[in-house]
């Protein structure tokens, strides 16, 4: 059983379509939290651009804003780059990372003041044609 198990790990998030051609897919989303009572901030991910694949992120406010230290976003692609950038905690702020042409992982981590880190967001973002 131990040796199936390691066998599953080792194979796991790896696809072949072809002998010697392989690619990853991103890992699966993971649990979120939920910021304290009277703390929750509002954070928008919008779809990628059906052009340019770029996915944008904005800090819509919300009770927690002001106890808001930083707003991390991560953004896992199928090829195992990872792009990170941050929000300021100022309602509007948008951020535009840039996505693949594939399903791409993206997390939110929010930073409060007292150091305590949430995340908030774990999801997977397809790529999505006009049509």
């Amino acid at each position: 059983l131990i040796t199936v198990a390691a066998a599953f790990l080792f194979t796991a998030g790896c696809t072949s379509d072809m002998p010697g051609n392989t690619t990853t897919s991103v890992p699966t989303p993971g649990p979120t939290m939920t910021l304290p009572p009277g703390q929750s901030v509002a954070i928008q991910v919008n779809e990628k651009d059906p052009i340019y694949a770029t996915i944008s992120v904005i800090f819509s406010g919300g009770e927690g804003q002001v106890a808001t230290k930083d707003v991390l976003v991560r953004v896992t692609r199928p090829d195992g780059e990872v792009m990170i950038g941050h929000l300021r905690p100022v309602k509007g702020d948008e951020l535009i990372l840039q996505g693949t042409k594939e399903t791409d992982r993206i997390e939110v981590f929010v930073t409060m003041n007292t150091g305590v880190t949430y995340k908030v967001i774990d999801k997977l973002l397809p790529y999505r044609t006009r049509g």
